[in-house]
């Protein structure tokens, strides 16, 4: 049983590399079994196509973003803190690979459903911070969240670098969370 799971393992981190370096369109079964170094009939008995071993991969690389982005929220003071680390770790990330390699672009495309189920569980993450730092939110936490999320997901439209996408992610969670507190919420509150 293990041996099938290492199997699996190395299948997705190799569908993983591949797709980020040549897209969803361009990358092949073959590509992947080969990156894998197994037989394409092996790498069908796991993924019956290339949109399973997409998601597979795809989701797989977010777990695992998604565990770093945790272990240094978790150091973080205050909400504003919380909410700027989480994004600039998450979408920053993805501008540099988009920048980098062009065709990592079909990894954070909304028209696949993988990604739109890895958005989901991204702003379920923020909405969580969000309970957890705000009691008492004016803005309920999961319409905040996905505010956060997708909305600093939509600045990285006119970042041209990635410190200049920091910097409006930052302004942008300073708003969100502005909104969440209340504008007569104290500084102290805020931070």
């Amino acid at each position: 049983m293990s041996g099938s799971n290492e199997k699996l393992d190395r299948a997705v981190a190799a569908a993983g590399e591949v797709f980020l370096r040549y897209g969803y369109v361009r990358t092949t079964m073959g590509d992947i079994a080969k990156a894998a170094g197994m037989s394409r009939a092996a790498l069908y008995l796991l993924f019956p196509g290339k949109e399973q071993a997409f998601a597979a991969a795809t989701m797989a690389l977010a777990v695992r973003r998604l565990d770093e982005i945790r272990a240094v929220v978790a150091s973080c003071d205050g909400l504003r803190d919380k909410l700027t680390a989480g994004c600039v770790m998450l979408l920053v990330r993805v501008l540099e690979l988009q920048q980098t390699t062009p065709d990592a672009r079909d990894m954070d495309d909304l028209a696949f459903p993988v990604v739109r189920e890895i958005y989901a569980m991204f702003e379920a993450f923020f909405a969580e911070i969000i309970t957890r730092s705000a009691p008492a939110p004016l803005i309920p936490a999961g319409t905040a969240a996905r505010a956060l999320l997708y909305g600093a997901r939509g600045l990285r439209e006119v970042a041209d670098t990635p410190g200049s996408y920091t910097a409006l992610i930052e302004a942008h969670v300073a708003l969100i969370s502005d909104g969440i507190y209340g504008a007569g919420a104290s500084a102290v509150t805020r931070s």
